[in-house]
């Protein structure tokens, strides 16, 4: 193994750790938001989605932590590897759900746009499935890795670059509602919403752009770099627009006891609602 395949299966374990530690740091900072918005609340379609894109990258990173720094010897690492990336696979299609909601959201819970979100996604899904399942072999001549050594395959780059492709759509679909049907709006909040959330959404883009050209361009000893700060970046973004749009439901209503119509659409996810201690009050007063 050469000094530069060398440097980068060590600067592959360095990321993958660093990125644990990061969402295990995150998780803790917003803990209290958790607990605020999820906590004591029934279990819904939204909740339940939020759970998984919570705390399923969580096993995911430390798995993938834990498989970079063993030394795996004779042992057979397929079944680890295989419910590894199983798992990232789930964690990453709940964040995307997530994403779903809030453009939904955003819509004005408008129907039409769900279903085409959701049809589109699963689309994605498969293709992503059929593509990690069936791997294309380019049949590129070069020198063959150890077995259990943290080392993806060109072909993988595919479904991040499809991946990458339905986040496009995702913030394209975000700032056509923008300018479609809040255009004329001055308010503060509304803007506040679609500027976090199409931020959120370009970093979410950005990361897998980055593992897309680090898997097809550098050498394969680098191609896990951004495995684990992929999964966590889809955790803690799209945990954050969540929890951003659940809290922006509050503020208006603390000043004017009623929220503008705009908000009122923003608002429905109703499977996570605000704690009734906090804010019931003011809730009732804003339906009656």
């Amino acid at each position: 193994m050469s000094v530069s395949d060398t440097f980068g299966l060590q600067l592959a374990k360095y990321t993958n750790v660093a990125a644990s530690a990061v969402l295990i740091y995150d998780y803790f900072v917003t803990l209290h938001s958790e607990v605020q918005w999820s906590w004591g609340r029934k279990w819904g379609i939204i909740r339940i989605t939020f759970t998984i894109s919570r705390y399923v990258p969580l096993a995911g990173a430390l798995m993938t932590s834990y498989s970079a720094v063993k030394t795996w010897g004779t042992q057979n690492c397929a079944p680890f590897n295989d419910a590894v990336n199983g798992i990232h696979f789930l964690g990453i299609i709940a964040s995307e759900g997530l994403l779903i909601s809030r453009v939904y959201a955003f819509s004005g819970n408008k129907r039409a746009y769900l279903i085409i979100l959701l049809s589109f996604g699963l689309v994605i899904l498969v293709a992503c499935v059929i593509l990690s399942a069936a791997p294309i072999n380019f049949n590129i001549p070069g020198p063959v890795a150890p077995p259990c050594v943290l080392e993806g395959a060109r072909s993988s780059a595919f479904p991040y670059g499809i991946l990458m492709f339905f986040e496009i759509v995702l913030m394209s679909t975000t700032a056509f509602l923008r300018y479609r049907h809040y255009q004329g709006s001055h308010n503060a909040l509304i803007k506040s919403i679609y500027r976090d959330g199409l931020l959120y959404m370009f970093c979410i883009t950005m990361i897998s752009t980055l593992n897309v050209i680090v898997i097809a361009v550098l050498p394969l000893s680098y191609s896990e770099m951004l495995n684990t700060p992929q999964i966590v970046a889809h955790s803690v973004l799209a945990s954050r627009i969540l929890f951003n749009l659940q809290a922006t439901r509050e503020k208006p209503l603390l000043h004017t006891y009623r929220s503008t119509t705009s908000m009122e659409l923003l608002s429905r996810p109703h499977e996570f609602q605000a704690r009734p201690g906090d804010s019931v009050t003011i809730i009732q007063s804003d339906e009656a």
